[in-house]
């Protein structure tokens, strides 16, 4: 397995390269790190401003790799490499496919609230086209020297894909050797307008999605050996993952929306939430066939 982290300049790489050494670590996965810089001019310039640029970018990304290297684990080795591109989007998924990389880790933009991942302008591009599952850390992450992954939690929406998801999610727990625990988000959102029902009618509806929900985890839970359920419910979705209890090393597992393109990563409305809102690095799946 080959786990390609996106090292950036700032705060946001560097939690990244945390995250894909807390992965490596878990999974005895290899390391590579990318640094996506500008392309530069195809042809020298009379005042060799070209020349001047492309030292400054050099420089500037050695720095950037020598500091990222001093911060890995004494026991995890990475590959850094400096790769030019007309975008840090097509510079990483160029570079995914011509290592063969299993899973993309990024990092979180710094508008984010700490402990939750917020999206920068390259992750919003990777998080709609990537083809490879993408692992995102939160705002702030960090991880001790000997962390790994502890648990994973699948995102369990009881839809016709997420039989699949569980699946998914069963077999890479099974390479971490870690438990998996299926969680499904009941979010009694209040509107500021409800509908003409009222507060009341929905509520019951929340209810009744809630006892669906909780059928069909014990289905599951009655086919598969060493797989756990709960349910998140609260009226917001910060106050649902509350409702939970989250392990340090723990790492949620979700899938991509339907609506996006087969074979890649494309977030939802609620896949987009659950994101922002989880107080724990995420692995989001390619969309797959059913």
């Amino acid at each position: 397995m080959k786990i390609l982290v996106g090292l950036s300049a700032d705060q946001g790489g560097q939690e990244a390269l945390a995250l894909g050494a807390v992965l490596a670590r878990s999974c005895k996965a290899s390391l590579v790190a990318c640094t996506v810089t500008p392309d530069t001019w195809g042809y020298p310039s009379p005042a060799r401003v070209d020349g001047e640029y492309g030292s400054f970018l050099a420089r500037h990304t050695a720095a950037v790799q020598a500091e990222a290297k001093a911060l890995l684990p004494d026991d995890v080795t990475a590959e850094f490499l400096a790769v030019s591109a007309s975008s840090a989007r097509e510079g990483l998924i160029r570079t995914a496919s011509e290592i063969g990389a299993d899973c993309l880790v990024l990092g979180s933009a710094r508008e984010a609230p700490f402990g939750r991942f917020g999206e920068g302008g390259v992750t919003t591009e990777l998080l709609r086209s990537a083809h490879l599952p993408i692992a995102v850390a939160p705002h702030g992450y960090s991880a001790g020297p000997e962390s790994r992954i502890r648990r994973l939690s699948a995102a369990y929406s009881g839809s016709s894909s997420a039989p699949g998801i569980v699946a998914r999610s069963a077999a890479l727990a099974q390479e971490y050797s870690v438990p998996l625990r299926l969680v499904t988000f009941v979010v009694r959102d209040k509107q500021m307008y409800p509908t003409g029902a009222g507060y009341d009618a929905e509520h019951f509806v929340s209810n009744v999605l809630r006892e669906q929900a909780r059928d069909a985890q014990t289905t599951l839970l009655a086919g598969q050996a060493g797989l756990s359920a709960e349910i998140a419910d609260g009226p917001s979705w910060k106050a649902a993952f509350e409702s939970l209890a989250w392990e340090e090393g723990e790492l949620l597992v979700l899938g991509s929306s339907k609506l996006g393109p087969l074979m890649r990563v494309f977030l939802g409305s609620n896949a987009r939430k659950i994101v922002h809102n989880a107080p724990v690095p995420c692995l989001i799946l390619p969309r797959a066939e059913e």
